[in-house]
Protein backbone atom coordinates (compact mmCIF):
# COMPACT_ATOMS: atom_id res chain seq x y z
CA UNK A 1 0.00 0.00 0.00
CA UNK A 2 2.84 2.51 0.82
CA UNK A 3 4.34 1.67 -2.60
CA UNK A 4 1.36 2.36 -4.91
CA UNK A 5 0.76 6.13 -2.40
CA UNK A 6 4.67 6.61 -2.88
CA UNK A 7 4.46 5.98 -6.61
CA UNK A 8 0.93 7.93 -7.04
CA UNK A 9 2.42 11.11 -5.25
CA UNK A 10 5.92 10.61 -7.46
CA UNK A 11 3.68 11.15 -10.30
CA UNK A 12 1.44 14.02 -8.81
CA UNK A 13 4.90 15.79 -8.06
CA UNK A 14 5.95 15.24 -11.95
CA UNK A 15 3.19 16.44 -13.32
CA UNK A 16 2.65 19.39 -11.30
CA UNK A 17 5.96 20.35 -11.89
CA UNK A 18 5.65 20.31 -15.67
CA UNK A 19 2.61 22.84 -14.78
CA UNK A 20 4.54 24.94 -13.50
CA UNK A 21 7.77 24.54 -15.69
CA UNK A 22 5.39 24.66 -19.01
CA UNK A 23 4.94 28.78 -19.11
CA UNK A 24 8.42 29.28 -17.82
CA UNK A 25 9.66 27.48 -21.17
CA UNK A 26 7.29 29.08 -23.64
CA UNK A 27 8.66 32.64 -21.60
CA UNK A 28 11.81 31.71 -22.52
CA UNK A 29 11.83 30.64 -26.06
CA UNK A 30 10.17 34.14 -26.59
CA UNK A 31 13.20 35.70 -24.86
CA UNK A 32 15.76 35.05 -27.23
CA UNK A 33 14.66 34.74 -31.27
CA UNK A 34 16.02 32.54 -33.43
CA UNK A 35 16.71 32.79 -37.06
CA UNK A 36 13.36 33.82 -38.73
CA UNK A 37 10.41 35.81 -39.90
CA UNK A 38 8.37 37.69 -37.06
CA UNK A 39 5.64 39.42 -36.66
CA UNK A 40 4.40 42.03 -33.97
CA UNK A 41 2.07 44.80 -32.79
CA UNK A 42 3.61 47.41 -31.85
CA UNK A 43 1.89 49.96 -28.92
CA UNK A 44 1.73 53.52 -30.44
CA UNK A 45 3.27 54.75 -34.18
CA UNK A 46 1.98 58.59 -33.52
CA UNK A 47 2.93 60.00 -36.74
CA UNK A 48 4.51 59.39 -40.17
CA UNK A 49 8.09 59.73 -38.69
CA UNK A 50 7.40 56.64 -36.24
CA UNK A 51 7.35 53.77 -39.21
CA UNK A 52 10.84 55.06 -40.71
CA UNK A 53 12.40 55.64 -37.26
CA UNK A 54 11.49 52.04 -35.77
CA UNK A 55 12.89 50.65 -39.34
CA UNK A 56 16.00 52.05 -39.00
CA UNK A 57 16.51 51.29 -35.12
CA UNK A 58 16.12 47.99 -36.03
CA UNK A 59 18.35 47.37 -38.90
CA UNK A 60 20.93 48.95 -37.01
CA UNK A 61 21.06 45.96 -34.96
CA UNK A 62 23.11 43.21 -36.80
CA UNK A 63 21.15 40.04 -36.08
CA UNK A 64 18.33 41.84 -37.94
CA UNK A 65 18.49 41.22 -42.12
CA UNK A 66 14.80 43.23 -42.84
CA UNK A 67 12.18 44.96 -41.41
CA UNK A 68 8.40 46.23 -42.75
CA UNK A 69 6.36 48.66 -40.28
CA UNK A 70 2.78 48.91 -41.43
CA UNK A 71 1.94 51.88 -39.31
CA UNK A 72 -1.81 52.05 -40.22
CA UNK A 73 -2.13 48.45 -39.15
CA UNK A 74 0.75 49.16 -36.00
CA UNK A 75 2.63 46.33 -36.61
CA UNK A 76 5.99 45.30 -37.52
CA UNK A 77 7.58 42.23 -39.66
CA UNK A 78 11.36 41.53 -39.54
CA UNK A 79 13.88 38.54 -40.19
CA UNK A 80 16.37 37.58 -37.91
CA UNK A 81 19.62 36.68 -39.71
CA UNK A 82 20.54 33.22 -40.28
CA UNK A 83 23.57 31.38 -37.97
CA UNK A 84 22.45 34.50 -35.44
CA UNK A 85 20.12 34.96 -31.98
CA UNK A 86 18.61 37.91 -31.00
CA UNK A 87 17.91 38.35 -27.47
CA UNK A 88 14.07 40.35 -27.16
CA UNK A 89 15.38 42.83 -24.38
CA UNK A 90 18.01 44.09 -26.50
CA UNK A 91 15.50 44.50 -29.35
CA UNK A 92 13.24 46.05 -27.08
CA UNK A 93 15.53 48.61 -25.44
CA UNK A 94 16.86 49.82 -28.51
CA UNK A 95 12.66 50.65 -29.55
CA UNK A 96 12.65 52.09 -26.26
CA UNK A 97 15.22 54.38 -26.73
CA UNK A 98 13.89 55.40 -30.02
CA UNK A 99 10.50 55.85 -28.85
CA UNK A 100 11.95 58.16 -26.13
CA UNK A 101 13.75 60.04 -29.36
CA UNK A 102 10.84 60.46 -31.10
CA UNK A 103 8.74 61.97 -28.23
CA UNK A 104 4.95 62.62 -28.61
CA UNK A 105 4.04 59.69 -27.22
CA UNK A 106 5.20 57.18 -29.27
CA UNK A 107 5.80 53.79 -27.74
CA UNK A 108 7.23 51.01 -29.77
CA UNK A 109 6.76 48.40 -27.04
CA UNK A 110 6.23 45.47 -29.29
CA UNK A 111 3.29 42.54 -28.26
CA UNK A 112 1.82 39.11 -30.06
CA UNK A 113 4.90 38.30 -31.28
CA UNK A 114 4.24 35.40 -33.24
CA UNK A 115 7.06 33.81 -35.61
CA UNK A 116 5.62 33.40 -39.07
CA UNK A 117 8.32 31.11 -40.46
Amino acid sequence: MKTKTALFASIATLILLAMISAPILAQQSQDILKPGEYTAKVKAIVCGGCGPLIKKTMLAMKEIDSVTVDSEKMTVQFVVKKDTTLKMADLQKALNAAADQMKMGADYTLSDLKATK
